[in-house]
């Protein structure tokens, strides 16, 4: 089905390895009473238009940051200016902030073990293609990236815990505003060997809501170039330039980086760094194996974010409960 079409039904994928509400059927994931699918269609097709016909209207960052205004007025219409925090005056200046040591050891590698345990992986970037089984089968390592199921990550304790931290809560709402939420999640495993592939080539990210963060959780140290760190060229959201809809080579990009000193983030096991990846940026291609989880967290919906089968408050871990309902909007998604 055409991306751009007025209306989308059952069988739409919005991503390749998102499963469509037909496909979540047939595995049991998925009730098929009438209002539940009248109820998806409708958030489906709501998410769809906003983003096909709305953000995707044009890519150009004046009409981005306007539109964005408006839909920050329209959606949180009490709510103060932005925070003057030193963290957020930096992140929306420079696109970019980290916050160091966040998170439990032991939680970032409970999160690495459900991305290593074998399943079922597929590829954004490739419609059908899937590999089952582990990440280090011969056929696995030959392919540059393993996705991890969305459907699983999105329900897994682990990425609640990470997403419970009051840090990431916390840092969200001052950039975005109270109406923050975790919209959609991916964690995948980046094999060498493949030279630049589709993200690792610099870009920004174009089809995400008006208003987002992109949540970066490193899954193993990333501390030198052979780990695969980020790159970023600071304070090109607001660029009104290379802003078209492809990816761009070194050369093109060469006396942007030496103006604004494009750089890389290096991160420990436990740190998170957020970006606003609607700046300039890509993933250093890899020479070992890295392992990442990246959260999107938006006021509005992704066009993948229907898809989530939100989970009952009964399913969330004990220890998360109360946190969770404390911050019920920012679990909207997520959780029922």
């Amino acid at each position: 089905m055409s991306q751009t079409q007025t209306l989308v039904g059952l069988d739409f994928q919005p991503e390749a390895g998102v499963p469509t509400w037909s496909e979540q059927v047939a595995t049991g994931h998925r009730p098929n009473r009438a209002m539940d699918r009248l109820a998806y269609l409708a958030r489906l097709n709501y998410a769809h238009t906003y983003i096909n016909r709305i953000r995707k209207r044009s890519n150009d960052p004046a009409w981005i940051e306007r539109a964005g205004q408006i839909e920050r007025r329209l959606l949180q219409p009490f709510a103060p200016p932005p925070a003057e925090t030193e963290r957020a005056i930096k992140y929306r200046t420079k696109d970019y902030h980290a916050e160091r040591g966040i998170l439990s050891p032991d939680l970032v590698g409970a999160m690495r073990a459900e991305l290593f345990a074998p399943q079922t992986y597929n590829d954004p970037y490739i419609p059908g293609w899937h590999w089952h089984g582990a990440p280090d089968a011969r056929d696995a390592a030959d392919h540059p990236m393993l996705y991890m199921d969305p459907q699983k990550l999105l329900r897994s304790p682990s990425l609640l815990a990470i997403c419970t931290n009051p840090d990431i809560i916390g840092f969200c709402r001052e950039v975005l505003g109270p109406a923050a939420a975790i919209s959609w999640a991916w964690s995948w495993i980046s094999n060498p060997g493949f030279g630049n592939y589709q993200n690792q080539n610099w870009h920004r990210d174009s089809s995400e809501p008006l208003n987002f963060v992109r949540i970066f959780v490193p899954l193993e140290n990333i501390a030198t170039m052979e780990d695969g760190p980020t790159a970023l060229i600071p304070g090109t959201s607001s660029l009104r330039a290379f802003y078209d809809l492809r990816r761009f080579s070194d050369a093109e990009l060469t006396a942007l980086q030496q103006e604004r000193g494009a750089g890389v983030v290096m991160a420990d096991v436990g740190d998170v760094y957020f970006v606003n990846t609607f700046a300039l940026h890509r993933g250093v291609t890899p020479t070992k194996r890295r392992a990442i989880l990246t959260l999107l967290a938006s006021l509005s919906p992704s066009h993948r974010t229907p898809a989530i089968r939100r989970i009952a408050m009964a399913e969330v871990p004990e220890h998360l409960r109360d946190t969770v309902a404390a911050h019920r909007r920012f679990f909207r998604y997520l959780v029922k």
